[in-house]
């Protein structure tokens, strides 16, 4: 019995179904409760927002971080001590209706927030094509054993384990910042494509 060891591979390229806005404002003042009250009121500005977006279903959920606080402090020209505090507050949104994305940054951006977004398939449709790749590095394993077996006479190929090699992975697209447009209209977004790919290590015995 002759052993075949081959590797098969599947891939697709699928737009994505999901933008992920990562939102954050960032404080500094001369004394700490005015840095976190005007946190404060700036962090239950995104959540309202976020829960808007929510409700109206255009989004399927949001995480709001924590009020971040610290201090920094130093000399200036006359050697007297200077501090300041800092506060940011920050939160992401899970998008849905990506035809809102270049609205919600440019409003983003036009509140005072800092706002990235990155592109992302669903787990449910990420775990259908992750199916669907794995049946067919699995065929593309098997023909590659039955052209080797073919290649030294063999009748037919009985397979005998299977490993993941690799494993579904995608490729995130770059990170985008809103751009607000002359004329003041939502900017025109690209939605980014997911590369998911599968692959796999055969091992078949030529019989």
């Amino acid at each position: 019995m002759t052993e075949i060891i081959v590797t098969g591979a599947a891939e697709r390229r699928l737009p994505a179904d999901r933008a992920i806005v990562n939102a954050s404002v960032s404080i500094v003042e001369a004394r700490r409760e005015d840095a976190v009250r005007t946190a404060t009121e700036e962090h239950a500005r995104l959540v309202a927002r976020a829960k808007e977006l929510v409700a109206g279903g255009a989004a399927a959920r949001y995480v709001a971080d924590p009020i971040d606080t610290y201090s920094t402090s130093w000399r200036d020209e006359r050697g007297e001590r200077v501090v300041e505090y800092h506060a940011s507050a920050g939160l992401s949104i899970e998008v849905t209706a990506l035809e809102t994305v270049g609205e919600l940054m440019l409003d983003l951006a036009e509140a005072g927030a800092d706002a990235r977004v990155s592109w992302e398939l669903s787990p449910e449709r990420r775990r259908s094509v992750l199916r669907e790749l794995r049946l067919e590095a699995v065929e593309a394993a098997r023909a590659a054993a039955e052209d080797y077996a073919a290649a030294i006479a063999a009748a037919d190929v009985e397979i005998v384990s299977v490993r993941d090699a690799r494993g579904g992975s995608d490729g995130t697209a770059p990170v985008m910042r809103a751009m607000a447009m002359a004329d003041g209209a939502a900017p025109e977004v690209t939605i980014r494509e997911i590369e998911v790919r599968v692959q796999i290590e055969g091992t078949f015995a030529a019989v």
